[in-house]
């Protein structure tokens, strides 16, 4: 059994990008949900109206490409502490690799009832599949793991290809957003999600890209050791936004000028501006984890980090702190200047939503089959991106109290319960004392 980090000792960095990605991901899967329309780039819809397409352009600057690079990226970083974390306690790899995979074949069964009972677009079988791999890379040393995320990055690219050139196909939406009843949205997604189950290794190993990526960076702790690393992600941050949103224009000014594809209609020339698109996304992926870093560490506060190790390496308190070690230096150090200002306490609630993040993830999915398809409120059919937008942004909001409740109670999620008790994880349980409560937020 896998002894995890009490909540109180996570770092705030992957966290707060965690919630981040929750909304992108929200919002690029929109275009799994709308339907009636012909399809142009990105899968926006051709006929969209001004208030649509303004949210469009935005969407596809900032959002498409970008949230699911994004959350590989977090998971990729998340295989990483659990790796650091086992070398830290002399674990064989062959130890570590059957844990991996009863965690990961926990997720692909939940990915998969995702998959056939609420979502056709659902990333967690993918996620699962690639991420053993990912996990099995990690245990043969740091080169391997970087030449896999160089070698599979064309096969992310390919991703980008379908999505500048998917206006040519003629498509107005996924077969699922227009059953007439959910068990013929049940017939349509399951044999879909088994195909997509088998191809998995292949159609999704693009993943291993930003999966890998985030694995190396993990190893050095770069988005929990802030002020160890604070030079170089705050270079990460500006280069790696500047060139998600520079690589970004190409494809969104297709959208904007030629949706129809009356003049532009050559199918390489879309898709090397898909590809871009996509490549541009995950360095903009990059850029966002190393801001949130920044952002969790200045206006949130969080344990001091331990000195580095006699390995050379920086122990976080994510990996090490014990809870009454984390409560002790919670309490006594003075928080970060803001952290009681609306903004702290705002990046704080963000940070407490990536926390559960795949409950979060699945109750998006149930909210968008409560609002859009045929047989439940057909808004799918009646909405256009602005107001489908606007819809899943509520949504997201709403879900922020009850994340903060949770975090102040010491609880995860639903969804997290089930697969840390499936996976066999615990969290040591430690005496409550009155100063370590209030150095959660508690009050008597």
């Amino acid at each position: 059994m896998t002894v995890s980090v009490p909540l109180d000792a996570r770092a705030g960095g992957p966290d707060l990008a965690r919630g981040i990605a929750l909304l992108g991901i929200a919002l690029a899967n929109l275009v799994g949900w709308l339907h009636g329309s012909a399809w142009t780039a990105l899968l926006k819809q051709q006929d969209a109206s001004a208030a649509d397409r303004v949210v469009d352009v935005l969407l596809a600057l900032l959002v498409d490409n970008r949230g699911f690079p994004l959350f590989a990226l977090l998971f990729g970083y998340g295989i990483g502490i659990l790796r650091r974390r086992s070398l830290e306690r002399g674990e064989r790899a062959g130890r570590f690799l059957r844990r991996m995979l009863r965690r990961f074949a926990v997720l692909l069964a939940i990915g998969l009832a995702h998959a056939i009972l609420l979502f056709s677009g659902d990333i967690l079988v993918g996620y699962a599949v690639i991420g053993m791999l990912c996990a099995l890379l990690m245990t043969r040393g740091r080169v391997v793991l970087a030449a896999a995320a160089i070698v599979t990055l064309p096969a992310l690219g390919v991703l980008g290809w379908v999505d500048g050139t998917v206006g040519l196909g003629g498509g107005t939406g996924y077969a699922a957003a227009s059953a007439p009843d959910y068990l013929a949205g049940v017939g349509i997604r399951a044999p879909d999600a088994l195909h997509g189950l088998l191809l998995a290794p292949i159609e999704e190993i693009g993943l291993l890209s930003p999966m890998a990526l985030g694995a190396l960076m993990a190893r050095g702790a770069l988005l929990e050791a802030v002020p160890a690393h604070c030079r170089r992600l705050g270079r990460l941050a500006r280069w790696g936004l500047a060139i998600g949103l520079v690589g970004a224009v190409p494809l969104t000014a297709v959208l904007v000028l030629d949706p129809a594809h009356a003049r532009l209609d050559v199918e390489v020339v879309l898709g090397i501006l898909g590809v871009l698109h996509q490549v541009s996304g995950l360095v903009g992926a990059v850029g966002l984890a190393a801001g949130a870093a920044l952002l969790a560490a200045r206006w949130g506060p969080r344990p001091a980090a331990r000195a580095p190790g006699a390995d050379g390496g920086l122990a976080s308190a994510t990996a090490t702190a014990t809870p009454t070690d984390t409560a002790t230096a919670t309490a006594a150090a003075p928080p970060p200047a803001g952290a009681r200002d609306p903004l702290g306490a705002a990046v704080r609630a963000v940070e407490a939503l990536g926390a559960v993040s795949l409950s979060a993830y699945l109750a998006q999915s149930v909210l968008c089959l409560l609002l859009f398809p045929p047989y439940t409120l057909d808004l799918g059919a009646q909405l256009g991106s602005a107001g489908a937008a606007a819809l899943v942004l509520a949504g997201w909001l709403l879900m922020l109290p009850p994340a903060v409740l949770l975090r102040r109670s010491g609880r995860r999620g639903p969804m997290e319960h089930v697969l840390r008790a499936l996976a066999g994880s615990r969290t040591p349980r430690t005496p409550r004392t009155a100063d370590a409560h209030r150095a959660r937020g508690g009050t008597r």
